[in-house]
């Protein structure tokens, strides 16, 4: 679907309603039972229209969105009559469980499941992208982009990635309306000795900044980890616990990233951008577990069958100059450069949106066992497939983009 003419925006921030004695997820733990909320966590929404094309972006500070409860939040709000629904997760590591009703999740990441938990983050979400279609008014957008690889560490001693997007949503008179901003840096440093609730250095970020309430979307770059800029350089598996050095540590990411953000300069407002959306299916391969022998990956693929999506999708968001590019996977650095040279150069990756797929590691990696290959789900045909998909989608959002441009009676961006 495509827009044609003023574009409007609406956003809205609202508490991740929880149970009274709330799971913990993030990381594999002996107890799930978190000892409390240290800081209270969200779901941000951003609602964008135009007249032939609405959109609604939701970001949720969790570990990750599982395809069943992005299917719940589109069913409960299908009467607002959007074109595209993508739910995503900050990935904070310490953040809300006990929403992901499969064995295999549970055990990894989110921790046993409470139909309380899941009910109460659908209507969660549900109820911000309800508020965020009601604040809908004039809007225009800004396009910012940098880089910041000084924040970032590659945790397999490749590349730091360090891409920063910033689209700033104001109101005709300049008064803000929203930021919606990308980076890739797993927010993991209170790490598996925390017990308590917390959208990590990502959730002190979202308290910042002014130019109206953020949205935090993870790059699509998963071996991207966040580093610290004060106290000792990071372990490899980034676990700090929760100690005051932790926090002091979150509080300096947040604080270098905010800082690069406000420095970025933005592109002219545009009250009229090009506004489309537009979904990439493709069929997934076997699951084949990186982490299992060779031997057993069959036995370990009957296993977690019924985990993972038969079916994935890409979908792309073009506004104005920027291309988004929502996925359920997180590629490594590697992979990222090859999808987004097949996207085209103003593609941005968003990983952890609709569903959840795992790592997505370059076909010598797997094979050879390094990088992500460990904590991959699929075997090396996925990067290919992945990259059919975000072409496909990125042709297709352009096309629609591009028709709805040049039909009679559209309004010059």
């Amino acid at each position: 679907m495509a827009g044609r003419g003023a574009l409007q925006a609406g956003v809205a921030v609202r508490p991740l309603a929880l149970p009274a004695q709330p799971v913990l997820g993030g990381f594999p733990r002996f107890s799930w039972q978190a000892t409390g909320v240290a800081d209270p966590v969200t779901a941000r929404a951003l609602v964008l229209s135009e007249p032939g094309c609405a959109v609604a972006l939701v970001s949720a500070e969790l570990v990750l969105v599982p395809r069943a409860l992005a299917e719940a939040v589109r069913a409960r709000v299908a009467d607002l009559g959007l074109d595209a629904v993508v739910v995503a997760a900050t990935h904070t590591h310490a953040g809300p469980g006990g929403y992901w009703d499969s064995l295999a999740g549970q055990l990894g990441a989110t921790g046993p499941y409470d139909p309380e938990a899941f009910e109460r983050l659908v209507e969660s979400m549900a109820g911000v992208i309800r508020l965020a279609a009601a604040d809908r008014g004039p809007a225009t957008v800004s396009v910012a982009r940098g880089r910041l690889a000084e924040a970032v560490v590659n945790r397999d001693g490749g590349e730091p990635d360090g891409r920063l997007l910033a689209l700033r949503l104001a109101r005709p008179d300049g008064r803000p309306v929203a930021e919606l901003v990308s980076f890739a840096a797993h927010p993991t440093m209170l790490g598996k000795r925390n017990t308590e609730i917390s959208g990590d250095w990502v959730g002190r970020l979202l308290a910042r900044g002014a130019r109206g309430p953020r949205l935090f979307f993870q790059g699509a770059v998963g071996d991207q980890s966040a580093r610290p800029v004060v106290g000792p350089s990071p372990g490899p598996e980034l676990e700090y616990g929760s100690g005051p050095e932790v926090r002091q540590r979150m509080e300096a990411e947040a604080a270098a990233v905010d800082a690069a953000l406000e420095r970025l300069p933005g592109s002219p407002a545009a009250e009229a951008p090009p506004l489309a959306v537009a979904t990439a299916r493709f069929g997934m391969p076997a699951v084949s577990p990186g982490a299992v022998p060779a031997l057993l990956r069959p036995a370990a693929a009957t296993v977690a069958g019924g985990t993972f999506s038969k079916v994935a999708t890409v979908t792309a968001l073009r506004l104005g100059p920027a291309l988004l590019l929502f996925m359920a996977a997180e590629p490594v650095e590697a992979v990222g450069r090859e999808l987004r040279a097949a996207a085209g150069p103003d593609a941005e990756l968003i990983s952890l949106a609709g569903d959840y797929l795992g790592y997505v590691e370059t076909e010598g990696g797997f094979r050879a066992g390094t990088g992500e290959a460990k904590r991959a789900y699929f075997g090396p045909g996925l990067a290919a497939l992945l990259g059919r998909g975000v072409a496909a989608a990125a042709r297709e959002v352009d096309r629609l983009a591009g028709a709805a441009a040049s039909a009679p009676g559209s309004a010059t961006p």
